[in-house]
């Protein structure tokens, strides 16, 4: 198959959308297929993981979700004789499907919000509880709805949880753009904590935003240990705990058994989270910095019981069994194509 992705990343978007397909096109290009990518974010740090993988970026300028986009979405998908568009954005509603479907590719929209119409073929929303939202399929599309079908990219499939930490190891992370610093927020609340313990801290502020946090970490010896956005399948391996954000971060830790303390950032985060603390293998303490006290209190708790977090980790692995790539692919594989 030749399969073109569509998606960016960015401060107010994040960068979930472009590691979400991501790991959708390692999988499809380790079973052979060629994969492209569109973009308006080439200068964003989450498209160095595209050149790592060697994969073609194209950029272009149009507003995101316009029929302009969509055009443009067309002509680079003639142009490479694509099969299939996959698609990852709010804002590639109904008329830039039926656009950018015209030239005949099938077409793969996920999703995380439910409830909206899709001329896709296929619609995949990988959050627990997607299986009870409703989708208006325009011409009989498909939806892969549910944990069975999390995204996760090759790192995760051959990363195992290292043996627990004395004291317990923690991982604070929140996303790939913590424009408000929460990394550093948290560290504030966590340094006052009595009960012994260590961090890894993922800032993803900006530089400024960086040096802070590691400056604060400085007199702390080795409790604090702050780096910028890397790859995080061994950081999350190697931790007892984190404190982290909703959306596909939290899927990652469920799948490695990592029991996890969410603060979410955004809207669209919050039925995943509640549904992750409804299943048990996370505790959701609210949203945004305000939240912070609270997690702490939880993380404390939870750093005295071992005992809980096995109990939060067997139900994370128990929830995402880490094939949805697989899953996905097959769909795309048994002849769904556009009518």
């Amino acid at each position: 198959m030749n399969i073109l992705f569509r998606a960016d990343a960015g401060e107010q978007i994040g960068s979930g959308h472009l590691m979400r397909c991501l790991g959708l096109a390692q999988h499809l290009r380790d079973e052979g297929a060629s994969c492209s990518l569109l973009t308006t974010a080439v200068a964003e740090p989450a498209l160095f993981r595209w050149r790592e993988e060697e994969i073609n970026a194209q950029e272009h300028q149009a507003e995101r979700g316009s029929l302009e986009d969509a055009g443009a979405t067309l002509a680079a998908a003639a142009a490479s004789g694509v099969q299939w568009i996959v698609a990852d954005g709010y804002e590639f509603g109904l008329d830039w499907q039926r656009a950018a479907k015209e030239g005949g590719a099938g077409l793969v929209c996920f999703d995380d919000l439910g409830g909206a119409s899709f001329a896709a073929d296929l619609v995949v929303n990988q959050n627990l509880g997607a299986q009870d939202l409703s989708y208006d399929m325009e011409g009989g599309g498909r939806v892969l709805a549910g944990p069975d079908y999390v995204v996760l990219r090759r790192e995760f499939h051959h990363t195992q949880r290292e043996a627990a930490s004395t004291p317990p190891h923690l991982l604070v992370t929140f996303g790939g753009y913590d424009e408000d610093n929460l990394a550093l927020a948290a560290m504030k609340e966590l340094a006052g904590l009595e009960t012994p313990f260590t961090a890894t801290v993922i800032c993803s502020a900006d530089a400024h935003g960086l040096e802070e946090a590691q400056a604060f970490a400085a007199p702390h010896g080795e409790k604090f240990r702050v780096l910028p956005p890397t790859h995080m399948a061994p950081l999350m391996a190697a931790v007892d705990l984190a404190l982290c954000a909703g959306g596909t971060t939290s899927l990652e830790m469920a799948a490695l058994g990592v029991p996890m303390v969410l603060v979410t950032v955004a809207d669209n985060q919050e039925p995943g989270a509640a549904a992750l603390d409804h299943a048990e293998c996370a505790r959701l303490a609210g949203r945004g910095v305000g939240a912070l006290g609270p997690a702490t209190k939880i993380l404390d708790d939870l750093i005295r019981d071992s005992a809980a977090r096995e109990d939060m980790s067997r139900a994370g692995t128990a929830l995402v069994d880490g094939r949805g790539v697989e899953r996905i692919a097959e769909a795309m594989h048994a002849g769904i194509t556009p009518s």
